[in-house]
């Protein structure tokens, strides 16, 4: 796999968690299956690829097709998956020049990780504790990231836990394109190339 197929996998990870915060924020509900690649994505510390931090590449094929449509000017109306996304890579930009803080992070997903395995914890009560790491660290970094949408859904509990454990997953994700080369002028610069390069995953499947 090449640099610029991982870099564009890391960068669809982020587009795929910013389009489903926009679906659960304004509709209640998201893509079950898109969810759990960004939500797995969390416990891959090790992961020798890209591709197997998020799983395989139907995981991501909502990320890859929001991206195609931005990259591609199609799809624009929505300021929010824009915003959620520059925010990510602020956060991160601000994560990996606070190592506490990063360390803080991985520490409490993999004691996370080891009392799922230990006690059969569910999905959602992983989800609550995943919001409990996410509002001690991240939340605590100015400017924080606001999310728009319906009251009623964002008033949720479990909804507003989704949201926080999507974010953190797409941090992750903005952590990880930076890591292997990619950066907003890259972007700017290479954005046909990321277009081509998704659109080509997204053939592959």
């Amino acid at each position: 796999m090449s640099d610029q197929e991982s870099q564009t996998m890391a960068l669809a990870g982020m587009f795929q968690c910013a389009a489903l915060i926009e679906q659960m924020a304004t509709k209640g509900d998201m893509n079950e299956a898109a969810f759990d690649c960004s939500f797995d994505s969390l416990f891959t510390f090790n992961a020798p690829t890209t591709l197997d931090v998020f799983g395989d590449l139907a995981g991501l094929s909502r990320g890859l097709n929001v991206l195609t449509q931005y990259l591609g000017g199609e799809n624009q109306k929505s300021k929010h998956i824009a915003y959620y996304v520059l925010s990510m890579l602020k956060i991160a930009a601000r994560l990996q020049g606070d190592e506490g803080m990063a360390s803080e992070i991985q520490t409490s997903l993999q004691k996370i990780e080891t009392q799922a395995r230990k006690f059969d914890l569910s999905r959602k009560s992983i989800i609550a504790k995943i919001d409990g790491v996410y509002q001690s660290t991240v939340s605590t970094i100015n400017p924080r990231i606001l999310v728009q949408g319906e009251q009623n859904y964002l008033s949720n509990s479990n909804n507003a836990s989704k949201i926080r454990t999507l974010l953190l997953a797409g941090i992750r994700a903005a952590v990880l394109w930076s890591q292997l080369g990619g950066s907003k002028w890259k972007l700017l610069f290479s954005r046909k190339k990321y277009l081509l390069t998704a659109k080509q995953l997204l053939s592959s499947l």
